[in-house]
Parts: C-alpha cells; sequence; structure tokens
C-alpha cells in the first residue's frame, strides 16, 4: 500500500498530514501511526492528522499522538490540517470549518499565519499543589480540548521538563486519562512555556492546546488577553480569549508550514520526497 503524505509542523510541533476523504487505511490504525511517526525507522513526528469527510462541515480532522492513541484535540495540528484544506481550495471566502472530537471550529489565514477560532473552554482552575519528585508543583487545571496541569516554573530553561512531566502526567490527581504538562514563566511580555505531552512521552517544541492552557493560567495570575506565548523552539503563538459567562471565548494564532511532501510504501519504506515549502 502507498499512502501520500504531507510532513508539517505548527512552531516545529510536527506531524504526519493524510488525505483521508476517500478512507483508505485499515483499522485499528494505532500500529500503523506507530511505524509512520517513529523519528529512526519511519517518517518521524510528534502525531498524525487525517483530513476525513463530514456531512455538515468543510472536513473532520482525527489525531493521533505518536504512539497511535488517538487523542480529542491538538492546536497546532488544527492549524496544519486547515492550512493543507485551504491550500487545497477546501472551504469558502479563504475559510474552513472543520470538525474536532471537541466540537465544530472555524480557521483562515492570517497573513503567514493561521488563526483558529476553538470556541468556548471554561477558565483555568483554582491553584493546586502536586507532590511529585520529592518536591511541590503549583498549577492550574485547564482542560483546552484535552487536559493540561500548567505550573510556574521561574528556572525554565534549567527545569528537567522530561522527568517532572512524566511524574505529573500520571498524577492520581488526573485520572486514568493523565493529563498534559506545561512549565511556563511569564517573560519580555510574553509568556515562556515548555510541555510535556502524552502520547509523545517526552518534551514537544511546541504545543497548541497548551499555549491555549498557557494563556489561561496566565489570565488567572493577572495578565491581559490576547496572551503571546513563546514556545521550546523559538516560535510565538498568540492566543486571544474574550471572556463571557461561560468561560472564555478563545483564538489561537500561530504558524502553520510544509517541511516536505512524499509517499510512504507500507513495507517501511519511504518512497519518495522532495524539498518543502512555507
Amino acid at each position: 500500500m502507498r499512502i501520500p503524505f504531507l510532513k508539517m509542523h505548527g512552531a516545529a510541533n510536527d506531524f504526519v498530514v493524510v488525505d483521508h476523504r476517500r478512507a483508505f487505511l485499515s483499522e485499528p490504525i494505532a500500529p500503523l501511526v506507530a511505524r509512520l511517526c517513529d523519528r529512526r525507522r519511519g517518517i518521524g513526528a510528534d502525531g498524525l492528522l487525517l483530513l476525513e469527510s463530514d456531512p455538515e462541515q468543510d472536513f473532520a480532522m482525527r489525531y493521533f499522538n505518536a504512539d497511535g492513541g488517538e487523542a480529542d484535540y491538538c492546536g497546532n495540528g488544527t492549524r496544519c490540517l486547515a492550512r493543507f484544506a485551504l491550500d487545497r481550495g477546501i472551504g469558502r471566502d479563504g475559510r474552513v470549518r472543520l470538525q474536532t472530537a471537541v466540537g465544530a471550529q472555524q480557521a483562515e489565514r492570517a497573513g503567514d499565519a493561521i488563526r483558529v477560532h476553538f470556541g468556548r473552554i471554561e477558565a483555568a482552575g483554582e491553584r493546586l499543589r502536586l507532590e511529585a519528585c520529592g518536591r511541590g508543583f503549583e498549577g492550574r487545571f485547564v482542560r483546552a480540548g484535552v487536559p493540561h496541569f500548567v505550573v510556574g516554573e521561574p528556572a525554565l530553561e534549567a527545569a528537567p521538563v522530561d522527568a517532572w512531566g512524566r511524574a505529573l502526567r500520571g498524577h492520581a490527581q488526573f485520572g486514568r486519562e493523565g493529563a498534559n504538562v506545561d512549565f511556563v514563566t511569564p517573560r519580555d511580555g510574553a509568556v515562556a512555556m515548555r510541555t510535556y505531552e502524552r502520547g509523545v512521552e517526552g518534551e514537544t517544541l511546541a504545543c497548541g492546546s497548551g499555549a491555549i492552557a498557557t494563556a489561561l493560567w496566565a489570565i488567572a495570575e493577572g495578565h491581559a488577553s490576547p496572551v503571546r506565548v513563546r514556545t521550546a523552539g523559538g516560535d510565538e503563538l498568540v492566543v486571544t480569549c474574550v471572556q463571557d459567562p461561560a468561560g472564555y471565548d478563545v483564538t489561537l494564532t500561530g504558524p502553520a508550514e510544509v517541511a516536505f511532501e512524499g509517499i510512504w510504501r507500507e513495507d517501511g519504506v519511504l518512497d519518495a520526497a522532495r524539498g518543502g515549502s512555507r
């Protein structure tokens, strides 16, 4: 079987992207996803995005983490899949409507970036102190499509994110599903962020839902919207949060870029690839 794909990234959070409107991949898909995302034996990525047909929206998004597990949402992935669709003429008036596991959303171009209107999210929870790795971590829980625990950490560059994140992501406080863990600190008018992601089981260079969670943490700590979130990869994501009685109406803006395209031959060999574009 031959699988045409694009390799894309949103602020260095990278994905294998497949047009699956005419479904051709057999379920269960998890073993294939793990092979494609393997950084040594496969294409290499933090996750896989499928663009699928939807009866009401322009398309539907399915997202899988690198370990093959299906996740409800990915903010950087949503922007990448929106650009993938827009580049193919999907949508109207430069906008696309997409169905995600957490509800319908809209996306559009914003200069060189992609802007996604997420919709409503509840405010960040009250401060919570958890014990792990022989110390206490004070943070706030935010469900930005998927669960996040956002922890203030002034010494961000020196933080052992893999060790701390691994201990906190499966903390009993978060039940069986666990949580992504974002370590953050305000800096130069922005909020710097490093994220440990479930399903990747390690630090990623950016996390879109983590940027949203970080922005809601920042607002709870007294910052004003829009919140500029600086990722570990050096990019910047902008989160706009408009308060309403149900919480906040949230928009996420940031880059969505093509690295390269190719064809995966399902005997584990990358059959063809050619140079990328922006």
